[in-house]
């Protein structure tokens, strides 16, 4: 068995050693709130998400693979064991694209790190105390490996949700389990040499899919380690690892080593999201918006949308004339067009109706996405310039570079919290239950049970929202 100094001189096993030891005590309250938005955040989009017919479909296989358990699947009643569970709400807490994105190597992280944690605390029997530690462990691991690889490796066509995920998936699940240094290093071994996730998926059922899977392969490496499997300690840094076949050898010295003093949810922070949509698209879409209520523009009066974008926003949204809701999400077109059309995108906008709607269609036709690699900074990864040419040849342009919800221009609590209870009723929960849900979550900290069983309740019928989709 490797000794505890020779686990920790791996990257791993130094991840390891710290996340096994999270502890509320010593995570400063600002991540502590974060985190709690976070899971607000997640469970309101997967609830309302699990009626969608991906959901339904990928419900039914977890029942009929999966052995029953102590696992809650959000929006059934029925219990399931934790990697089923995991899989089924890691799906359904992506198949909007309305979770929230982390830029550190360009990611989901929630949607990943929650299921995961979530599966293993309550298979555990553990409380809510239990389940945020997890989560934060989860969450840190999977963006201080992020921070290692840099953005290159999703620019590669890595998706980093899935290849990161499954580490932080592994990490949440061995806290939640309670395992020692020694077998959460196992986990995060288990899990890494199982990354993978290809862009490609973007606009097909794949991509939730693949943020279902790696929350799976997670709590499964968890699972295992914690029966005495073993695994390749140094699985990011071994010659033929993660690091050298998935990132070009690429690696950002140190970042493993901030894991406790630098923490990656309120540093960079989260960008939560106010449309249901690829993230590349929010900054154009809020600014379409925001020039069209200024000049009072109705879209009779509009020509033509020009969009410039980043190099992040370029390579996201592949889809100009996309012809299912999953393609619409990754689509420039789909998203300013439902502004001129519509004036708004929310979770019905996702409905083949909708879509095939004329209105809609002929002021897609009006935009254009145009990739500007001047626009790119730092600080505004997704940004876009957006100018908007009338009929009467007269022209309106702004820039955004932060829309609401990034870090540096946040969503306030009643935002937030208003968001949750749209998700939730969508998700068929009714108001009281929604509140009681939400306090739930608030308190996390204090809270008996993991989640409690109202985020189990029976959502609407698919035929309610999801019925018409293409």
């Amino acid at each position: 068995m490797m000794s505890r100094d020779k686990m920790q001189t791996t990257l791993a096993g130094k991840a390891a050693a710290w996340s096994s030891t999270v502890d509320l005590d010593r995570v400063p309250e600002a991540v502590v709130v974060t985190a709690k938005h976070c899971i607000a955040d997640l469970v309101g989009v997967t609830l309302a998400g699990a009626a969608d017919p991906l959901c339904e479909k990928t419900f039914r296989h977890v029942l009929e693979n999966h052995a029953p358990g102590a696992c809650t699947i959000l929006g059934q009643s029925k219990r399931i064991s934790p990697v089923g569970a995991a899989l089924a709400n890691g799906t359904a807490g992506h198949v909007l694209d309305f979770d929230d994105t982390s830029y550190t190597g360009i990611m989901h992280g929630s949607t990943v790190v929650f299921p995961a944690a979530l599966a293993a605390v309550e298979h555990a029997g553990g409380d809510g105390r239990r389940l945020l530690e997890a989560f934060i462990a989860g969450s840190e691991v999977v963006y201080a490996v992020a921070m290692l690889c840099a953005t290159g490796h999703y620019f590669k066509g890595w998706w980093s949700t899935a290849t990161f995920g499954v580490f932080g998936a592994a990490a949440a699940a061995a806290r939640g389990l309670g395992l020692d240094a020694q077998k959460t290093q196992t986990a995060l071994a288990l899990a890494g040499i199982q990354a993978s996730g290809l862009k490609a998926a973007f606009g097909t059922d794949a991509k939730p899919y693949m943020a279902g899977r790696a929350a799976a392969i997670g709590v499964e490496a968890a699972l295992l380690a914690a029966r005495g499997l073993t695994g390749p300690a140094d699985v990011l840094e071994n010659s033929r690892g993660f690091l050298a076949l998935l990132n070009d050898g690429h690696v950002e010295h140190g970042e493993i080593d901030k894991l406790g003093k630098v923490w990656r949810l309120v540093e960079p922070g989260i960008f939560f999201k106010q449309f249901p949509v690829c993230s590349a698209a929010h900054a154009a879409t809020q600014l379409t918006q925001s020039l069209i209520e200024t000049h009072a523009l109705l879209d009779s009066d509009i020509l033509a949308v020009t969009c410039e974008v980043t190099p992040t926003v370029a390579i996201s949204l592949v889809h100009d004339r996309p012809t299912s809701p999953q393609e619409a999400q990754f689509s420039m077109p789909f998203a300013l067009g439902s502004i001129l059309a519509f004036g708004d995108i929310g979770i019905s906008s996702l409905n083949g109706h909708v879509l095939a709607d004329p209105t809609l269609r002929r002021a897609m036709a009006k935009v254009t996405m145009i990739r500007n690699d001047a626009l790119h900074s730092e600080a505004a990864p997704e940004g876009a310039k957006v100018t908007i040419h009338t009929q009467d040849g007269q022209t309106v342009s702004g820039y955004l570079g932060q829309p609401k919800g990034m870090p540096g221009n946040p969503m306030s609590e009643q935002d937030l919290h208003l968001k949750f209870r749209n998700c939730c009723e969508t998700g068929g929960l009714d108001a009281a239950a929604t509140e009681q849900l939400h306090r739930h979550i608030s308190a996390l900290e204090r809270a008996p049970t993991a989640l409690g069983p109202l985020a189990a309740r029976r959502p609407r019928t698919t035929a309610a929202l999801f019925a018409n989709s293409v």
